[in-house]
């Protein structure tokens, strides 16, 4: 079942990526906006999956009059584990991925944030915005 909704996700990645403009034609928020419509209703079907050992999948949302997209987990881990080091570690490993995609790298690189929030077992909660250079 895991493995099909991978293969679910990648396909929608597939054709968020199509929609995306390539670097010949200008980015249009309206069809990014299209794209991550589809992309959050195949996101949805992962909620609850683990992510890593103490990780799960706790979905997306998305408000494309802010220009925000909000990858959402949760963690089994306590807050005090997510010390300056741990979100330093954190923040630089998720502008590098977002940044590294085709897909998320073209809408910060115009304004959009890539937000990755993640809630701890206490309550705590942490958000890193995408940045790419």
């Amino acid at each position: 079942m895991r493995a099909h909704r991978r293969c679910q996700l990648l396909f929608v990645t597939a054709a968020v990526s199509s929609m995306v403009p390539s670097p010949a034609r200008a980015f249009d928020d309206a069809d990014f906006c299209a794209a991550v419509k589809q992309f959050a209703i195949a996101a949805e079907k992962d909620v609850g999956l683990w992510v890593d050992r103490v990780t799960r999948n706790g979905g997306m949302s998305f408000s494309c009059e802010r220009k925000l997209v909000e990858f959402k987990r949760f963690t089994y881990a306590p807050s005090a584990s997510m010390n300056g080091a741990w979100k330093e570690r954190k923040a630089a490993e998720w502008s590098a991925s977002e940044c590294g995609s085709q897909v998320w790298g073209d809408a910060i690189r115009n304004r959009w944030k890539i937000v990755l929030s993640v809630t701890s077992a206490d309550g705590g909660q942490v958000r890193f915005t995408a940045q790419c250079d």
